[in-house]
């Protein structure tokens, strides 16, 4: 009896452990079953690719030409915008630039003493530190109180004529007075006389004669009035000849001021034209990048105008990197889609990679006449344009490097990469 039910104690043992093992699998294919259904991942297209200039390659040229005094870049180096790359010999075009500047100062500081010639005032020169100016000011100012000699020597016989005038009309006033105070007096003799006369005191000649001295001291009164008029006219004439000999020496400076004017403003418009010549001596970056090429290498060689004489690739803040993608990938891939770029001259398990988005799709496909594959180009623009190792350096990437690109597209389930090949042969059966 105990030998029967150890047997089968020995039996069920094996049948329960059999159970709970299937137990455990359905469990866990379940449990997995469950995970797939809820799991997600992305759907990616891969590509290979490089990294391109984000912006077209940049030539530096001269538009006048000249000789080269020195070359200040090389090959490979990175610049920043405004950097000196090229420096030419600017003697003859500065040379040009400080004779005009020079003769402007001149003219600046004639302009203001014909001013004050003009005007007849003290002139006002302009107030600067520059020593060339300073010097034509002080040789104006010279020239300014010398011309004002020659003009008082100019009009000294003017003025001695109007005082001369003036001294005439004092003695003709003075004559006139006398003229009159004598016409006065032989008027009251008369009036004295002709009464007496009337009554017989006095004889008739008398009376002729009194008569007779107060018609020529009437007389004289009139030529005096005359000889003061003509003393007056003398002075008003001296004094219209003197203004005129000013007025005359006024419009003189009035068109040596006119033509110093025109001359001045003729010589600051051509200033900023020989000013940006001696600037373009300089050459510059005219952005930010990396030197591609030098073409010119000889110190003191020429260079004609609008010869290129330095290339640059821009750099910017993100990269582009132009991949290649099959056209069955195509249809997940669309612009504004997430991607990621593993420079292949870095391990991406050390150093990461560099997030960034689909800009552009090609509208057709390329055949590689190498392969005889055809692919579509797809533009990536990066986030960032350099990575970083541990130490927080910055690893250089320039164009040519070669890239892995990934396209992120949407997510999907675990349990619908399973059973794709199910869902594929369903539609594919019953066709023939």
């Amino acid at each position: 009896m105990t030998t029967l039910v150890e047997d089968r104690m020995a039996n069920i043992a094996p049948a329960r452990a059999a159970n709970w093992l299937l137990y455990a699998v359905t469990g866990f294919v379940a449990v997995f079953l469950l995970w797939a259904a809820f799991a997600q991942l992305d759907v990616t297209v891969r590509g290979q690719g490089r990294v391109v200039p984000s912006s077209q390659l940049q030539v530096v040229s001269n538009l006048e030409g000249g000789v080269v005094e020195q070359i200040l870049v090389s090959a490979g180096e990175l610049v920043r915008q405004g950097a000196p790359l090229v420096r030419l010999d600017a003697t003859e075009t500065g040379s040009s630039l400080s004779a005009a500047e020079a003769t402007s100062a001149a003219l600046a500081a004639r302009i203001a003493r014909l001013e004050a010639e003009v005007a007849g005032r003290a002139p006002r020169f302009p107030v600067t530190g520059s020593p060339r100016l300073a010097e034509q000011v002080e040789i104006e100012r010279s020239l300014y109180s010398s011309r004002q000699s020659d003009l008082a020597s100019l009009t000294s016989a003017a003025r001695a004529r109007v005082a001369q005038a003036e001294r005439a009309v004092a003695e003709a006033q003075a004559a006139a007075e006398a003229r009159r105070e004598n016409a006065r007096a032989a008027r009251e003799e008369l009036e004295l006389v002709r009464p007496l006369v009337e009554s017989g005191v006095e004889p008739r000649l008398s009376l002729i004669q009194a008569e007779s001295r107060a018609s020529v001291a009437q007389s004289e009164v009139s030529a005096a009035a005359a000889g003061v008029t003509r003393a007056q006219s003398a002075v008003a004439e001296a004094r219209a000849s003197m203004s005129q000999q000013v007025q005359d020496w006024r419009s003189r400076a009035a068109a040596e001021l006119a033509e110093a004017r025109g001359e001045l403003a003729a010589k600051r418009e051509a200033q900023p034209a020989l000013r940006g010549r001696v600037d373009r001596t300089v050459l510059r970056a005219p952005l930010s990048g990396r030197v591609n090429r030098v073409l010119v290498s000889t110190v003191g060689g020429s260079v004609a105008p609008g010869e290129p004489l330095v290339e640059i690739v821009p750099s910017d803040d993100s990269l582009m990197v132009q991949a290649r993608i099959r056209p069955q990938d195509i249809g997940w891939v669309a612009i504004g889609q997430p991607a990621r770029v593993n420079i292949t001259a870095y391990d991406p398990t050390v150093y990461g990679g560099l997030p960034g988005e689909v800009v552009t799709i090609s509208p057709d496909t390329t055949l590689d006449e190498r392969t005889g594959e055809s692919f579509y180009e797809v533009e990536v623009r990066t986030q960032a344009q350099a990575i970083t190792d541990n130490a927080g350096r910055e690893l250089p990437i320039g164009p040519g490097m070669t890239a892995e690109v990934s396209l992120i597209g949407e997510k999907r389930s675990v349990l619908s990469y399973i059973l794709r090949p199910f869902t594929r042969l369903q539609q594919r059966a019953f066709t023939e």
